[in-house]
């Protein structure tokens, strides 16, 4: 295996390729996949991270300040699923880290057979039969996360060891691969009226569509970050339809496609309007109301009582803040979609 300038564009070449046929993170997947074949390794885990920060006295982190790592979204290649919770358990001694915090730049490496070495490391590279270790990744301050790859041989003793070009070649490859991955997650068609879709981690940062946020006003690392996370959060635990009034936002959580504690989340954000505050049954009626339908006909079309519809006339009366029917119509024109999309 050779990494000439020519492999490399040829490598370039297929992840442009996946990224035009697939979704980002789909995408990401396939150019692990064909990055192990470049560069001969077995597995890997991958994903998106952030870094715990302490300040330097003027408020701004540098490298002998970062603490630690806070994994947004994890995903892996041949690997058992519980390696992100054995990996969790003995983060605190993992060699790797340490190699990073020291020299972000650098590709960090390991070996089974070198001197230095922890317990929660040894245990973990024998329980899964790792010879060799190489991670790049990038310390940021300017977005929530950054993504990392951790390429691994399977092996004893004899495995083979990470020379000078394949370590330049996974750095350019990761680095890259960031800077592909997120400007492609972050092209949303995004409108004031539609919204956004973003992914965001389980603690409920927003990893992927800060872009989006913003064409809605919303800066996810300004000063309302700590109440949009603790929304987000709440919004992933019901996995529904959240009213953030304090925001002026209307927070939709997708059901989780994976289930080992470590996956990305969709979100749909949409800003907050009148009618965002009715349930969807109230949506159907309000929108009856306004075509001039009495309570007894909306009750015969959605095949409830009269008395429940004149119940949910009432309540949507109230949350609309509107005494009669030619106001309702008025609040439904001016917060559909097509009003409040720019221009």
């Amino acid at each position: 295996m050779t990494c000439s300038i020519r492999t490399f564009s040829t490598y370039l070449n297929e992840v442009d390729r996946l990224l035009e046929e697939m979704p980002p993170l789909s995408a990401l997947d396939g150019c692990v996949r064909r990055l192990a074949k470049v560069l001969g390794f077995d597995s890997a885990w991958y994903g998106f991270l952030g870094w715990e920060t302490s300040s330097a006295g003027n408020g701004v982190p540098s490298n002998s300040s970062i603490t630690g790592p806070v994994m947004h979204g994890t995903a892996s290649l041949n690997l058992p699923g519980d390696f992100y919770q054995t990996w969790q358990a003995m983060s605190h001694e993992d060699l790797l880290l340490d190699q990073i915090r020291k020299a972000p730049r650098r590709v960090a490496t390991y070996l089974r057979s070198q001197s230095v070495q922890t317990d929660g490391m040894l245990a973990m590279v024998d329980r899964y039969g790792i010879g060799s270790i190489a991670t790049a990744t990038q310390i940021r301050t300017d977005h929530q996360g950054s993504l990392f790859l951790a390429c691994l041989r399977h092996g004893g003793s004899s495995v083979r060891r990470w020379h000078s070009g394949e370590r330049d070649f996974l750095y350019a490859s990761v680095e890259v691969l960031d800077r592909q991955i997120r400007q492609r997650a972050d092209v949303t068609a995004a409108t004031i009226g539609e919204g956004v879709e973003l992914l965001v981690s389980a603690a409920g940062h927003c990893v992927f569509g800060g872009a989006g946020l913003l064409a809605l006003g919303m800066d996810a690392e300004g000063p309302v970050r700590d109440k949009l996370q603790a929304a987000m959060r709440t919004a992933l635990k019901h996995t529904g339809r959240l009213v953030a009034d304090d925001l002026g936002l209307v927070i939709t959580a997708k059901p989780a496609k994976v289930d080992d504690g470590a996956g990305l989340r969709r979100v749909h954000v949409r800003p907050l309007s009148p009618v965002s505050r009715l349930s969807p049954r109230e949506a159907e009626v309000a929108a009856l109301l306004t075509q001039g339908l009495s309570h007894k006909h909306v009750a015969r079309h959605l095949g409830i009582s009269p008395a429940t519809v004149r119940n949910q006339t009432s309540q949507i009366y109230d949350k609309l803040r509107v005494h009669n029917r030619a106001t309702l119509a008025s609040v439904l024109v001016s917060s559909s979609p097509d009003r409040s999309s720019p221009p």
